[in-house]
């Protein structure tokens, strides 16, 4: 079985076997005899080390380049330059030749890396589109969604919870606004944060918590959260219960990109950006201003409460001493202001 020459003349040479091989997981790995002391040609061995190198090449060389050959590439070319240049839209090109098998997303990325004749100056529209701001970066650990995704969150089939999220400042400045509204009395509170963190939000919780005399007003108010994925939220544990360990709220998060599901919070926001335009730096803000202008805000009078104000109704619903604890008063109608000469910046 270890002749050489046998093993490529004799008709009837047999190659050796071990029955450790014959069966999962075909390895060595475990084998009591001594790998020089074998006599197997052949040996299998797993190191876990070189396997998951091997298969992270794997990965990376599968998506590198493009997924077409210089043929394919010029045949190809020679039918999208010529309607580009006719100005049609890459979607227009694709639905009346099928046979470039390919997506729009991947003409538009072909294009962009010059693989095609036509440049992103031939499209019509792709030059004017700017480049996409991310502010926030979404929550790594996708375990926390597990009971806290937005369809856990319509089988409570809640008529009112509170909203929040977050507004940023420009990029000179870390400052941030934490905002919550409350779909049933479209009232709307900001806490001013030096930091957008974790620590930061918790920081915010436990102080609204002390403001109330009794932990149940806390719970009652703040039962059931929604927000986004924002990594200033990812500790939902921290924030549902006290330094005491009591549950106080339950927090659930919107699906990726659906900053609709919080809707009534963007439209809050829209009247914030009357006071703070985009692009206004928070850095000389106090929460004294912060205070001011969320009460002109909820001083507006509303269509969807009938001509009420958010602090009506929530005077109505929680009383006098919850609005003190949230810091809230009203403002007469002939001096709410919503426009940014509200806040006089220094």
């Amino acid at each position: 079985t270890s002749c050489p020459s046998c093993n490529q003349t004799c008709k009837d040479f047999e190659k050796e076997c071990c029955n450790r091989l014959m069966k999962a997981p075909y390895v060595c790995n475990g084998c009591s005899q001594k790998l020089h002391q074998c006599s197997i040609a052949h040996k299998y061995t797993y190191d876990a080390r070189f396997a998951d190198r091997k298969y992270r090449e794997t990965l990376k060389d599968s998506r590198r380049g493009i997924n077409l050959s210089e043929k394919e590439a010029r045949e190809k070319d020679c039918i999208i330059t010529p309607l580009i240049a006719k100005g049609q839209s890459p979607y227009q090109i694709l639905v009346n030749h099928p046979e470039l098998q390919m997506s729009v997303r991947t003409m538009y990325s072909y294009i962009d890396q010059g693989i095609f004749t036509s440049k992103n100056i031939d499209l019509k529209r792709k030059v004017t589109f700017k480049p996409r701001k991310c502010h926030k970066t979404q929550i790594s650990n996708r375990e926390i969604f597990h009971g806290r995704s937005y369809e856990d969150f319509l089988k409570l089939g809640l008529n009112a919870f509170v909203e929040m999220d977050t507004v940023h400042s420009c990029r000179d400045s870390q400052k941030t606004l934490l905002t919550f509204f409350f779909t049933e009395e479209k009232l709307f509170l900001a806490y001013l944060l030096n930091r957008c963190t974790k620590g930061a939000v918790k920081a915010v919780f436990d102080r609204l918590e002390r403001r109330f005399e009794d932990v149940f007003d806390f719970q009652s108010i703040f039962e059931y959260i929604l927000t986004d994925r924002g990594s200033e939220f990812g500790d939902p544990v921290a924030l549902e219960t006290n330094p005491n360990g009591i549950q106080r709220s339950s927090i659930y998060y919107c699906d990726p990109m659906r900053s609709g599901q919080k809707g009534g919070l963007e439209q809050a926001h829209t009247m914030l950006r009357m006071i703070l335009p985009k692009g206004s730096s928070f850095a000389f803000l106090t929460q004294w201003d912060v205070n001011r202008i969320v009460n002109h805000i909820n001083s507006t009078p509303r269509e969807s409460l009938n001509g009420d104000t958010p602090y009506q109704r929530a005077l109505n619903r929680y009383g006098e001493d919850v609005l003190k604890a949230l810091q809230l008063g009203p403002i007469h109608p002939d001096e709410v202001c919503l426009r940014p000469k509200l806040i006089r910046f220094k």
